[in-house]
């Protein structure tokens, strides 16, 4: 099994707003970035899932819109959760500077098992 917390966290984010790195990959509001640190989960027999501490943060200019995103940010989010993957929401902070609206969600993602994205979704580059 392989370490894609990533892959699947971008997978259900996918349809809401797109998930950046860096806030030098996004140009307008509202945007979301992420940061997530993670281990492997062990046992006896050795690595069974891995968990990850992970930090995402929605901008916008408009509180409104901010809300909005973040709320669907965390139903898609929960969409997938299953025998696979398994989301759980820590902490939301909310904060506006200088009229930029900051939401901030911690969450703790484990992911129990091989994941890849499932084939209605990915592209066919022969079509394309």
């Amino acid at each position: 099994m392989t370490d894609s917390l990533r892959a699947i966290l971008v997978y259900a984010c996918r349809g809401v707003c797109p998930l950046a790195l860096s806030e030098d990959e996004v140009k307008v509001y509202p945007y979301a970035v992420y940061d997530m640190t993670t281990s492997p989960m062990l046992d006896k027999d050795g690595v069974y899932g891995y968990a990850g501490d992970t930090r995402i943060r929605v901008v916008s200019d408009k509180k409104a819109e901010a809300d909005t995103v973040a709320d669907a940010l965390r139903a898609a989010i929960v969409a997938l959760r299953g025998e696979a993957f398994f989301p759980k929401l820590v902490d939301v902070t909310k904060e506006c500077v200088e009229g930029i609206w900051n939401i901030e969600m911690n969450y703790i993602l484990k992911q129990y098992a091989e994941w890849s994205e499932p084939e209605s979704e990915q592209t066919n580059q022969n079509t394309e």
